[in-house]
């Protein structure tokens, strides 16, 4: 017998498809293109919808027999607290972050932002949002959920883009604070760091991956949307097409890492994509990062690291390297040169040349007795 019971996962309601299934109940099960496996919860699931529950119920009974759990004969959830985890976002909604062209990882965010949102206001309809609601949306995330300012602003923009966009409202009906920018200093790997990272990684994809971000200061999506006609080694130049913000732009392409990438190519046999996928397509960016970091533990780095670690630590060593400032920002891709600027707090030169007063005053006659006097 298979059970159909809610799940909330990832702040979304499904229905959880527990139970011991046939062979041809698996096999229908597949023409849901929305179906997922939790590992953890070790079951499938699909995003439930009345209309969804209705379809998977009569598919799947046609093989096993079903029991509904949580749910009524007409497929209505019973646990009205669940309900808010039910919402379905306007299609309008989606589609005008389609047809503005705004990116993958900034279609997800706003989705995922927009529809939290409507779940906190929950059964309040979309149409009634005002200042005042937005205004105790923020103060929820700030004192209950703790968000970052980063994750604070995407809610904001989310909202922002229905009331402005899609709903084409006055921007004074629904201003909003937006809250003060934290100052962090990216984590940055030393040189010997780097080449410890590089050696602990036998892997011949996986350390291809990291010379292009180490040598070219490439993003992750960049690096995943790669092609190999975008590399022109003769003029050691890598093209980035629609990088951030759409924008073309060229970055250096180090020999050596290309003649990597060459025995990379010869193994692997990739084709379109300078790194696919196993199922074909690029790679993901989970897989890279997971893969980053499974490294640098086997390397004996307990810095917090990501893809984009390598990429700041780019940024830095050319600082260090004596290269101009302007032409960093340039193969970053750096709209603004402040964003540039934030390298010159982490870079080494010049600093090895001060001393700390507490050095100096050491070195004075009969300093160091003091150093070796026990308290």
């Amino acid at each position: 017998m298979l059970t159909l019971e809610p799940l909330v996962h990832r702040d979304a309601l499904c229905v959880a498809i527990r139970g011991r299934m046939s062979a041809a109940a698996y096999q229908s099960l597949s023409q849901f293109t929305d179906r997922r496996y939790s590992k953890r919860l070790r079951c499938f699931y699909i995003r439930y919808t009345a209309e969804a529950l209705k379809d998977l119920h009569s598919v799947l009974c046609t093989h096993d027999e079903i029991k509904l759990q949580g749910f009524d004969a007409s497929c209505s959830l019973l646990d009205a607290p669940l309900a808010k985890h039910a919402v379905i976002i306007p299609p309008t909604y989606a589609d005008k972050l389609v047809r503005m062209r705004y990116s993958k990882a900034t279609y997800d965010n706003y989705m995922i932002q927009f529809r939290m949102f409507l779940m906190y206001i929950h059964p309040t309809p979309v149409e009634q949002i005002n200042e005042r609601i937005v205004h105790n949306y923020m103060l929820y995330l700030v004192n209950e959920k703790k968000v970052s300012p980063a994750t604070q602003n995407q809610a904001i923009n989310a909202i922002k883009f229905y009331l402005e966009q899609v709903m084409e409202g006055e921007r004074r009906v629904y201003y909003t604070e937006r809250p003060r920018k934290e100052w962090k200093l990216p984590v940055v790997l030393s040189n010997d760091e780097v080449k410890t990272l590089f050696y602990h990684t036998d892997n011949v994809k996986h350390r291809a991956i990291m010379f292009l971000f180490y040598s070219s200061g490439l993003r992750m999506s960049e690096l995943l949307h790669l092609k190999w006609i975008d590399l022109d080694p003769g003029r050691k130049l890598i093209y980035v097409r629609c990088g951030k913000g759409k924008k073309d732009r060229r970055t250096i392409l180090s020999p050596l890492a290309y003649d990597y990438l060459t025995h990379y190519k010869g193994i692997y046999s990739t084709n379109e994509w300078v790194f696919e996928g196993v199922r074909g397509g690029p790679y993901t960016a989970r897989s890279v990062n997971n893969m980053i970091k499974r490294n640098a533990r086997r390397a004996g780095i307990e810095k917090n690291i990501s893809a984009h670690t390598l990429r700041h630590s780019f940024a830095t060593h050319m600082l260090e390297g004596g290269a101009d400032l302007r032409y960093i920002q340039a193969l970053l891709g750096h709209e603004s040169s402040k964003t540039t600027e934030r390298y010159t707090h982490i870079t080494q030169t010049g600093l090895d040349k001060l001393h700390s007063p507490l050095d100096v005053l050491m070195v004075a006659e009969g300093g160091k007795g003091i150093v070796n006097k026990e308290i």
